[in-house]
């Protein structure tokens, strides 16, 4: 990451703190809500390119069980030849066993053939952890035992034990918006050396009721990539957000 970028990170999350200090009470969540963002750029003339991007993110929290589900696509064209295209998907699912601990199964697809990675797959079961809970900073944990399948562009496919050691912490801005951070790690048990690591940070602002604005950041280290390829990649994102959610408020476990 770059010290430009450090320096807006440190930035966003200072004002974070400070906004949150102020936050109102925190209201009930909603049984359920769903969002989806999109963004595009195109230019034509002297240059012509287009980039995409399509983002989208649901939860349903029901009385035993909290399913969290993402899905982002990323395609850039110039002169007619594709330069970008990945594709990530996620889903979760958490049940409570105490006020800190509770059980979590998550399966994750990706295709990013400019990465090496023509399909990959992981599939994980283990704990969740209610870390942090207070008004103004929730702080969740996630470790995981994990099987990895990587179907690659070169050479042959990949498969093996892994782990999923995950932070994920949230800060609102009052009621309008919210700034998330990300921290995943996945060691390889099968090869020490592949192991891999992804940094999220995003921030999200309301303009009116159903309409958001989101800015994230994305950075993926990968400690043996595929030969041939770089070990770091990074995504910074910038999109307009439809949000919906649900009248009724979740029921208390």
């Amino acid at each position: 990451m770059t010290p430009t970028r450090l320096l807006a990170a440190a930035f966003l999350l200072t004002f974070a703190h400070v906004a949150a200090a102020q936050a109102p009470p925190k209201e009930p969540p909603p049984l359920w809500d769903v969002q989806v963002g999109a963004s595009f750029v195109g230019t034509s003339g002297n240059s012509d390119t287009a980039s995409t991007g399509a983002d989208f993110s649901a939860h349903r929290r029901g009385m035993l069980w909290l399913i969290d589900s993402t899905a982002t696509a990323v395609r850039t064209n110039s002169q007619d030849a594709t330069t970008a295209e990945r594709y990530l998907g996620m889903v979760r699912g958490q049940r409570k066993l105490t006020k800190i601990i509770g059980l979590s199964v998550g399966e994750k697809l990706e295709r990013d053939r400019f990465s090496g990675i023509d399909f990959r797959n992981i599939l994980d079961g283990g704990l969740s952890w209610a870390l942090v809970r207070m008004p103004v900073w929730t702080l969740d944990g996630v470790t995981a035992l994990a099987w990895n399948h990587e179907s690659r562009t070169l050479g042959p496919d990949v498969d093996g034990p892994i782990g999923v050691f995950q932070l994920l912490s949230r800060i609102p801005f009052g009621g309008a918006g919210d700034t998330t951070q990300r921290f995943t790690y996945y060691p390889d048990f099968k090869t020490s050396s592949a192991y891999r690591t992804e940094a999220e940070l995003t921030a999200q602002a309301a303009m009116a009721a159903h309409l958001a604005l989101k800015i994230g950041y994305l950075l993926r280290y990968a400690n043996a990539p595929v030969p041939g390829f770089k070990k770091t990649d990074n995504t910074t994102t910038a999109s307009i957000v439809l949000r919906w959610k649900a009248a009724t408020p979740a029921s208390a476990p």
